[in-house]
């Protein structure tokens, strides 16, 4: 019994200081499901005092599955004309700012996040196609021109998309 008493003493600690800062948002995300190959359909961020800073539909590259828009209401109709997530993204971290970041399920909305967020190495090995029989899937390959800086890795990249764009 102690323990949880202590658990439930550090919860309520925790919770007295973040508003006693009072300088953190909180995230939430609806998603097209639940799956791997899911990703946002709706994103709002509001502030301590909970005006939103932050409320917009997302356009997914997946359609949203009957079973998630039961759940939100949220349907591909609504997100045709919604802007793609990357644009919102900068939004979201505009107003984020330098403030604490409160998620309340924290590694679900993280992952669709990271699932929304187009990762160009996995198409730049699908376009290389070297196939990696033991991992059933496409060789991860180097950035070519990275030097590993940030700004080298970025212009790299840029390469890469180019060299694939170029492709017939």
């Amino acid at each position: 019994m102690q323990e949880t008493l202590t658990d439930y003493q550090a919860a309520i600690n925790w919770a007295k200081e973040l508003l006693k800062r009072d300088h953190f948002c909180i995230l939430d995300t609806e998603t097209t499901g639940l799956s791997n190959i899911d990703e946002i359909c709706q994103i709002a961020l509001v502030n301590s005092s909970g005006e939103p800073l932050l409320n917009s539909l997302v356009r997914p590259t997946v359609s949203i599955s009957a079973a998630a828009s039961e759940i939100h209401g949220i349907t591909d109709k609504f997100v045709t004309d919604a802007p793609k997530f990357e644009a919102v993204f900068l939004e979201l971290l505009r107003a984020l700012g330098n403030r604490d970041l409160v998620i309340y399920n924290s590694e679900f909305d993280t992952r669709m996040i990271k699932q929304s967020i187009h990762c160009c190495m996995i198409w730049y090995s699908q376009f290389v196609g070297e196939w990696n029989e033991y991992f059933g899937n496409y060789k991860w390959q180097r950035l070519q021109g990275g030097d590993h800086s940030a700004l080298g890795d970025c212009k790299a990249t840029l390469a890469v998309i180019r060299q694939m764009a170029a492709a017939e």
